[in-house]
């Protein structure tokens, strides 16, 4: 493959999830823009002994140090990991990255990076970073009416069965249970003519005429794109499942993730029970999955605790701090009998919002071990407008143990979906299950960059010598 083979696959991976899919905002556990006021130094990190001159440089571009000393102050591994900048100046010159779209003269900046001991610190320079910022907070779009219906048994009676917040269906007036007897003027005799005589493009209007109750309705309906909704409701055997599919700020609901899940809390309010399932759960936005947690906590619990790495100005070094958020008032579900479904795909904030949770009310979680992302990472914006994806946070119980690498363990582990759910509905019409298992004792290895060889300790991945200095 080469010298420089693995980062090229590196940045193949990278360069899709940006493009593709929103893998990389499903790696941040806390998303938190942050504006940096520190200036860039002339002292050399703590970690080494370098007397290197800044000034001397020509490939030490402003950018490249401003980067630097991103990660000398908020790298919760810099001290390990971070080298001096000449370990990362000059050192790719392939002109071969010119394949995956990086700019030249950001190569050091993504070398250095990517010669950190973490897969989920990463560099998005500017010719990217605008497309990632617009998948970072929002969920899917999409451009249709906004609703969902089902063809009752073998008749051509098109019913609407859910209508999504703030869009077009919404705003317009089409209830749940309205029947939609023409599209255009014309009956849809089919799936598929219903489907060709519902699609269009921004701003198109589309003609239904329904029939609510013994009215007939004809109402336009005006095309616009409209984000999807994170949260679903439905039942089984009477017991209310709810679904977090991810933790995002702009959704169907104003409010995000939080508001619809607030608003199924309130739907279902007279139930005694509910199960919640996290299952495949990647995560998104921290502040949504611990604001969610409070709801079902009674006041003076408190949540996960972060420990977060950052600058102390005044020594010019890195310095940790420790928070553990407080409930400050009731939950409007904290007298509910909770159970949680997981599975190994529930990550990042799934798992603080089930750490918050079940350490205070040891309710019962059932399914496979989490994925064991006990990490989080702050975006921030450079002087170019880049954005530097930095892991500075940590996640930890009250004990100051952490799931990180070996996950999440229910204390019913069940592989098959369904037969899960059903030990969900058993245990929440009983309601007396209390919580025993904790972490796993297995390291789901999730977290290894391909580059290095993993040393004694299980989990970690020293970066050798000879690769951070003489690559």
């Amino acid at each position: 493959m080469g010298r420089l083979g693995l980062l090229f696959k590196i940045f193949r991976e990278f360069t899709s999830i940006i493009h593709l899919s929103k893998a990389l905002v499903y790696s941040i556990t806390f998303l938190s823009v942050i504006s940096v006021s520190f200036s860039v130094t002339a002292c050399s990190p703590d970690n080494t002994t370098s007397s290197w001159d800044y000034t001397t440089e020509s490939r030490a571009t402003r950018e490249f140090m401003f980067n630097y000393d991103l990660l000398r102050f908020h790298y919760n591994d810099a001290k390990k990991y971070l080298g001096d900048p000449e370990d990362y100046i000059g050192k790719i010159k392939d002109s071969a990255l010119a394949e995956y779209n990086v700019p030249w003269d950001y190569y050091d900046i993504y070398y250095m990076y990517y010669m950190m001991n973490d897969p989920h610190t990463q560099y998005v320079d500017p010719a990217h970073s605008v497309l990632l910022l617009d998948k970072l907070n929002s969920s899917e779009q999409k451009m249709d009416a906004g609703f969902q219906w089902e063809k009752q048994g073998l008749s051509n009676n098109y019913v609407i069965t859910s209508v999504v917040k703030n869009s077009s269906a919404d705003k317009n007036g089409l209830k749940v249970g309205d029947q939609i007897i023409a599209i255009e003027g014309v009956a849809p005799t089919s799936d598929i003519v219903f489907n060709r005589l519902s699609g269009g493009t921004n701003g198109d209007i589309i003609t239904y005429t329904i029939k609510r109750d013994s009215q007939e309705l004809i109402l336009p309906i005006k095309l616009a794109p409209y984000y999807t909704p994170t949260v679903e409701l439905t039942y089984k055997d009477s017991i209310p499942v709810i679904k977090i599919l991810e933790f995002t700020k702009q959704t169907s609901n104003n409010l995000g993730t939080y508001g619809e899940f607030v608003d199924y809390l309130h739907e279902t309010e007279k139930y005694k029970s509910t199960i919640i399932d996290l299952r495949d759960n990647g995560g998104g936005d921290g502040d949504q999955c611990f604001d969610m947690a409070k709801q079902l906590l009674p006041k003076g619990d408190s949540l996960a605790g972060i420990i977060e790495a950052g600058p102390d100005k005044n020594r010019n070094r890195q310095t940790f701090d420790t928070t553990f958020e407080i409930n400050n008032i009731d939950g409007i579900a904290k007298d509910r009998y909770f159970v949680f479904l997981v599975n190994g795909q529930s990550a990042s904030c799934s798992e603080v919002f089930l750490l918050s949770v079940t350490m205070n009310r040891k309710l019962p979680v059932v399914g496979t071990t989490t994925y064991g992302k006990g990490i989080g990472q702050n975006l921030i914006t450079t002087p170019s407008f880049s954005l530097a994806v930095i892991t500075a946070l940590k996640v930890v119980d009250k004990k100051i143990n952490t799931y990180h690498k070996y996950g999440i363990e229910p204390d019913f582990i069940i592989y098959d979906n369904e037969q899960a759910l059903n030990k969900a509905v058993e245990l929440a019409k009983e309601m007396t299950y209390v919580r025993i298992a904790e972490y796993g004792s297995v390291n789901t290895g999730h977290f290894a960059k391909m580059a290095v060889e993993p040393d004694t300790m299980p989990g970690f991945y020293f970066l050798p010598d000879d690769m951070r200095r003489q690559w």
